[in-house]
């Protein structure tokens, strides 16, 4: 987790994320639910507290 969130700002801020305001370890720690398991968005949203669109495209 924390190598993750080490490398994470670096990344958004170059392809200029809108997760850029969100702490890097919350973002690690969204990031492995988002894509690893079958968690619905606004459910990972809700128990991170940020908007449902924070963890969407849309």
């Amino acid at each position: 987790m924390n190598a993750l969130a080490d490398l994470i700002p670096g990344r958004l801020k170059k392809i200029g994320s809108r997760w850029r305001a969100l702490p890097a370890g919350k973002v690690a720690g969204i990031v492995p639910a988002v894509l690893c398991c079958d968690q619905r968005p606004g459910d990972l949203a809700g128990s991170n507290h940020v908007h449902r669109t924070t963890v969407t495209d849309g």
